[in-house]
């Protein structure tokens, strides 16, 4: 794995890239280092993103832009001209998820995923549906892979449904709508990111609805399609109660794609155990190398009960160590980590993570922070992560 860091002005940017035989895979994370006006820090930081795509000739397959709703439009609109001049492909969608930035501005970071073909031939491609809107399409050698970007509950005419349990209800049906209008289904499904907007409100009734749907899609039975890798996390982009993301691969040659699910580690096991209905991860191997998807993850230990209740330090290692064991059992650890999320539930939560991993001496790990709940009251930071391994 290749990593390159750009510092300019107020943004640094670290793209890590993996070499396979016909694609390189790159995550590109660029983090707001400093308070800056939000107009002043898009400008700079789209500009270096921009700049990092056109020299590497990134094809993003997804991008998330995490700052507040309220500079959000500004932002976007700083985004679609630097891309205009640069030449880039303004139709690529972005999901926008509010989650407060820890550094002083209202704009924290860019996530970008994207593929660089070894022939240099277009492989992504944006595609369209009249339900989900846009997502990103990536016609592999012998496979496809599909992004839908902030699926909503919104019903025919745009109109959000009614109340959080329709709104959930309707998000569901229209992802499955999504895929099926580009020839794919929900046991295609291999990774999902979920935001709540009220989380721990109702992440219970949300999780339980969630179960019965992908029971009725056939996910989740015995010698059926496992349940994907997801996050389910405090977020939210227009006011919406919730909202998804959704990956999606299918092969069209045999075993080009290995999708196999991680249900337990040494620290954790089956999360079906106490009613989540999540694999813990999903290793993608492609090409000889696998992409490891790790689910959110948080200091539960194998009986599902939260641990260190209270203490930000011992909570913060327990989610390192839960995370170290998913990738050490595929060969790996954190220094294979591409790009990561974390979600703090407060500044001291925040304050805590970064002074025990400088006192560890651990593995850089290019990470978005932002404030948001996390699934259970009492727990105070939650890590998705991507590695190559």
């Amino acid at each position: 794995m290749k990593t390159n860091i750009i510092t300019t002005g107020s943004c640094r940017i670290e793209v890590r890239s993996s070499e396979r035989e016909t694609f390189t895979e790159v995550h590109l994370t660029a983090t707001s280092e400093g308070p800056a006006p939000a107009g002043f820090m898009a400008e700079e930081l789209f500009n270096a993103v921009a700049a990092a795509l056109m020299e590497r000739r990134i094809q993003p397959v997804q991008e998330k832009i995490y700052g507040l709703r309220r500079v959000q439009e500004q932002v976007m609109q700083q985004r679609d001209s630097i891309y205009r001049l640069r030449g880039l492909d303004r139709t690529v969608p972005v999901t926008w998820i509010e989650g407060t930035p820890l550094l002083g501005c209202a704009l924290g970071a860019v996530q970008i995923w994207g593929v660089v073909p070894k022939d240099g031939a277009p492989c992504i491609s944006t595609v369209e549906n009249s339900v989900t809107g846009r997502g990103r399409l990536w016609t592999g050698a012998g496979f496809r892979m599909l992004h839908l970007p902030a699926v909503q509950g919104r019903r025919a005419g745009g109109k959000l449904a009614e109340g959080r349990t329709a709104q959930a209800e309707q998000m569901f049906a229209n992802a499955g709508a999504g895929l099926a209008a580009h020839g794919m289904k929900y046991p295609d499904v291999v990774r999902t990111w979920i935001y709540l907007a009220h989380l721990l409100e109702w992440y219970g009734d949300m999780n339980r609805l969630r179960t019965a749907h992908y029971r009725r899609q056939g996910l989740g039975i015995e010698g059926g399609p496992a349940f994907p890798a997801s996050t389910g996390i405090m977020g939210c982009s227009d006011g919406e109660e919730c909202l998804m993301d959704v990956l999606a691969v299918e092969n069209l040659r045999p075993g080009r794609v290995v999708a196999t699910p991680i249900n337990r580690s040494a620290k954790q096991l089956s999360s079906f155990n106490y009613g989540s209905s999540f694999s813990r991860a999903m290793a993608l191997e492609i090409e000889g190398r696998r992409t490891i998807h790790v689910s959110g993850t948080a200091s539960i230990n194998a009986d599902g009960r939260s641990t260190h209740q209270g203490d930000a330090e011992h909570q913060c290692l327990e989610t390192l160590l839960s995370i170290a064991a998913i990738l050490a059992e595929q060969g790996g650890g954190l220094k294979n980590i591409t790009s990561a999320t974390l979600f703090c539930k407060d500044r001291a939560a925040w304050e805590v993570w970064e002074r025990t991993t400088r006192l560890l001496q651990l593995p850089e790990i290019p990470k978005v922070c932002v404030l948001a709940d996390v699934c259970r009251d009492d727990l105070l930071v939650e890590m998705e992560v991507v590695a190559v391994i």
